[in-house]
């Protein structure tokens, strides 16, 4: 399952306030999965983070798949968020993968990238590489896991100013409850987190409902680990900026495919009729 990540962006300790996101193929709130967006199927995210007194900026996000081979997938993305407050709010991302099971049924997922990748200055480029790996179980479903690394010192920090770059990321999505029926495809429970005392140090869960194999939303809460590292929120009508622990999160997913479509199976021959002897 793919879903668009976002992330907070900047430590309290920073003397400028926004935030800023970058969202690869992502699980609920982290890039713990070993989804790649197939080629040429693009990925169009809207997401938001709200509670009653504070919300981030919205994230209209796109990522394709690029590569045309089955055994190794890539993907590239880029993402803007508005209201655009933050001095950089167009961000990128990319990420190799090895599929589950691609030279071996025993053989888990592989993948690799690199998202928060600004245009402007280090001020606000995170470049933050990340790598996991995950395994599908009966009755258990997808469980995910990962480290990441900051390349950026002077924003991965906690709310005290400590160095926070490297941590680790875990990942669990249920078995699909399929439905079926027209308008509800089927339904995944999900949960992930990305540890560290920086602006993404988080935990969240959540419910994916999907309305077709393409088009989905999930929802859920993310709680921080350190508030006080995020940066100052407020969205249009929020008031005053606050930094909350946790925020509640709709993700809008929809792809659609822009590979040619297989020719229509040609109809079958009609047998010649045998005049009948009279």
């Amino acid at each position: 399952m793919r879903k668009s990540l976002l992330l907070l962006s900047i430590g309290a300790a920073l003397s400028w306030a926004g935030t800023a996101r970058a969202t690869p193929s992502t699980t609920f709130w982290t890039p713990a999965t070993t989804y790649v967006q197939p080629y040429l199927v693009p990925h169009v995210t809207y997401d938001t983070y709200v509670s009653e007194r504070s919300a981030m900026q919205n994230d209209y996000g796109l990522t394709v798949g690029v590569l045309p081979f089955d055994k190794i997938q890539g993907e590239v993305g880029v993402d803007s968020f508005m209201p655009g407050i933050a001095e950089n709010n167009l961000y990128a991302n990319a990420k190799l993968a090895l599929p589950e099971g691609a030279f071996a049924d025993w053989q888990p997922g592989v993948s690799a990238g690199v998202y928060g990748l600004g245009f402007k200055s280090d001020v606000s480029n995170f470049d933050v590489l990340h790598a996991e790996i995950g395994k599908t179980l009966p009755f258990v479903g997808n469980l995910v896991l990962g480290g990441y690394y900051g390349l950026n010192s002077k924003l991965m920090v906690s709310s005290s100013g400590a160095r926070q770059q490297a941590g680790v990321m875990g990942a669990w999505t249920s078995p699909d409850i399929v439905v079926n029926r027209t308008g509800l495809n089927k339904i995944n429970f999900i949960a992930d987190v990305q540890s560290g005392k920086n602006a993404f140090g988080a935990v969240g869960a959540g419910i994916g409902v999907y309305f077709t194999p393409s088009i989905d939303i999930l929802t859920g809460p993310v709680y921080f680990f350190d508030p006080n590292a995020t940066s100052q929120i407020a969205g249009p009508g929020f008031g005053t900026a606050v930094r909350p622990s946790w925020l509640w999160t709709v993700q809008l997913d929809v792809d659609f495919d822009l590979r040619a479509a297989p020719p229509a199976p040609a109809a079958p021959a009609v047998p010649a009729q045998t005049p009948k002897a009279p």
